[in-house]
């Protein structure tokens, strides 16, 4: 019929799944509504929710139909986290975030309600609102113990899916509530900051080396093993013989940092007495600030050559 082909552009962006409101806004009756769920061409997942019976009963029929079941719902939590990829989530129970007021049930899925719901970032994916990369995670601080929170967010910064700043609208709207999982990803991200997070070694060569490749700098080794005066052997990030320069990426966290001052101290003053001159960039200045590490290198660089003239 006519009326079911209209129907039909409902259900195939739905997954097969479509309510009484659209069904009655495109002609159909209550009759004609109640007709198709006897003769089985229809099935009711929740009230005022249908299914095409030719319609595979996967999760994402599941999903569609709950949110549809809903006035206003984004899909948040575990459902978001398997939709983003995130290691560790399958498929599920639907997870959904509703609005604060009202007293709504679902049959179909597990509700959480926020009184910030209009605040919420979102993003399209499969067809569904779902909450951005940082809001599932903050969904999930309160279930996931600090480990479990520290591994997904570290894959998702490491995957360039995430920045720690994305998650500054997040910290000012729960600013002052006592809401569970705050504190911890407060304490999570805080040791992520530029000045504190730890990227891997092939992240900070990532920034590093291309900067090197630059005009103007000579040729240089990266990975280089060295012994220096006292006995100290290291692996240096980048040798540039031409210059005599070593250069270093600083990854480390400030406390980790801070423990190694002494050893660091004594190996630059080994390098400096065998006519080494050591120059180091941390993760946010290779990061924001390249021209500037450049600049910084070919300054120095031209020095070196003077001072030998």
């Amino acid at each position: 019929m006519e009326i079911d082909r209209r129907l039909d552009e409902y259900a195939a962006r739905q997954y097969g799944v479509l309510t009484r409101s659209q069904a009655r806004a495109k002609g159909m009756t209550d009759e004609m509504i109640s007709y198709r769920l006897k003769s089985g061409r229809w099935l009711r997942l929740a009230s005022g929710v249908y299914a095409y019976a030719s319609a595979p009963p996967k999760w994402h029929r599941q999903v569609s139909a709950a949110v549809l079941s809903q006035p206003e719902a984004i899909v948040a939590g575990r459902s978001a986290a398997h939709l983003h990829g995130f290691d560790g989530f399958g498929i599920g129970r639907p997870e959904l975030i509703i609005p604060a007021y009202g007293n709504a049930r679902s049959e179909l899925a597990r509700l959480a309600r926020d009184s910030h719901f209009a605040e919420i970032d979102t993003e399209r994916i499969a067809g569904f609102q779902v909450t951005t990369v940082a809001e599932t995670l903050w969904t999930l601080s309160s279930r996931l113990d600090r480990p479990a929170l520290e591994r997904q967010i570290n894959g998702q910064l490491t995957a360039r899916t995430l920045r720690v700043g994305d998650f500054d609208p997040i910290l000012d709207r729960i600013d002052g509530e006592r809401r569970t999982g705050g504190p911890r990803l407060r304490a999570v991200l805080d040791d992520r900051r530029f000045d504190a997070f730890q990227p891997a070694t092939s992240e900070l060569e990532r920034y590093l080396y291309p900067v090197l490749d630059s005009p103007g700098i000579p040729s240089y080794r990266r990975q280089c093993p060295v012994r220096l005066d006292e006995g100290i052997e290291a692996v240096l990030d980048a040798f540039v013989e031409e210059w005599l320069m070593i250069v270093e990426a600083d990854g480390r966290r400030w406390h980790t940092r801070r423990a190694d001052f002494e050893r660091d101290r004594r190996r630059d003053n080994a390098a400096l007495a065998m006519g080494l001159v050591v120059v180091r960039f941390t993760y946010k200045m290779l990061v924001t600030e390249p021209d500037y590490c450049l600049g910084v290198l070919l300054d120095a660089g031209r020095s070196r050559i003077g001072s030998r003239q």
